[in-house]
């Protein structure tokens, strides 16, 4: 593990192999062992495997910031002017406010189960487990926080438990046990977000390419047909029998796309 600092204390990341720098952004609630299965799979890449505040090693935020800040402070760090980003959920919102905010930096970006950072949640099955999730909290519940949590993101509403692979909820459920135990504070410090995220999509100026779960919820399947639909020269790969963690459920089919993705705008293919 290596550091980089940051306002709060510093950011945990795993710098892995040479070439092209590519930043990989992981979901909320878990941190960057979601990426066990790429780190062997971009050989060619320089592999920059972040843990974002607030999750993993990296510290608890005290101070505000924004969604990007730790993109850049990782590139900055690095002495980096700019990277491919690749992230999924929170880490794919995260990708977008640096497009936005920071055309410069991004040479390319991956964004896989998300929406902008101004998200909205308006199906059932998201809004009801997203309400017991707040209940949980109220209540100090940790354990049940959790279970709710991979109901929502790792089963999804197509599946039972018992349908999805048991080792990725087993690392899943560690994952966000962890950040749970280790970061959770009465004031947490929220993110902030880029902002009119979805009237400016149109401004993204970097190649984008979005990834999807078909079993993944429908609120995260409208927002990112938007957001393909909106971008110039933006493309949408739906990944057959996969839910919301894609990168994990089907790791040849997510990196084959990304691998493709990046080759083609790097002149290796």
């Amino acid at each position: 593990m290596n550091r980089a600092p940051c306002a709060d204390g510093h950011l945990a990341y795993d710098d892995l192999g040479d070439g092209p720098p590519v930043v990989l952004l992981h979901d909320g609630t878990l941190d960057r062992r979601v990426w066990r299965r790429q780190l062997a799979a971009f050989d060619g890449y320089r592999l920059l495997n972040l843990d974002a505040r607030s999750h993993g090693e990296s510290s608890t935020p005290t101070t505000e910031y924004r969604r990007g800040d730790d993109v850049t402070a990782l590139l900055d760090h690095l002495g980096l002017d700019s990277a491919f980003l690749v992230g999924q959920s929170m880490g794919g919102t995260s990708a977008l406010d640096v497009a936005l905010d920071h055309p410069e930096r991004v040479d390319g970006l991956v964004i896989s189960g998300c929406g902008t950072s101004e998200q909205h949640w308006r199906g059932e099955f998201v809004v009801g487990l997203l309400e017991r999730q707040a209940r949980c909290v109220a209540e100090r519940d940790t354990e049940g926080y959790v279970e709710r949590f991979l109901d929502l993101w790792v089963d999804g509403p197509h599946r039972d438990p018992h349908e999805v692979d048991p080792a990725i909820r087993a690392d899943c459920r560690a994952m966000a046990m962890h950040t749970a135990t280790r970061h959770a504070r009465p004031d947490p410090v929220l993110p902030g977000k880029a902002a009119d995220t979805w009237d400016r999509l149109p401004e993204v100026s970097a190649p984008l390419l979005g990834i999807l779960g078909e079993l993944d919820v429908v609120d995260v399947r409208e927002m990112l047909e938007r957001i393909t639909a909106t971008v110039p020269g933006a493309e949408l790969d739906v990944v057959a029998g996969a839910g919301h963690m894609v990168n994990m459920e089907r790791p040849d089919r997510f990196n084959a796309s990304v691998r493709r993705f990046l080759d083609a705008l790097t002149g290796r293919t």
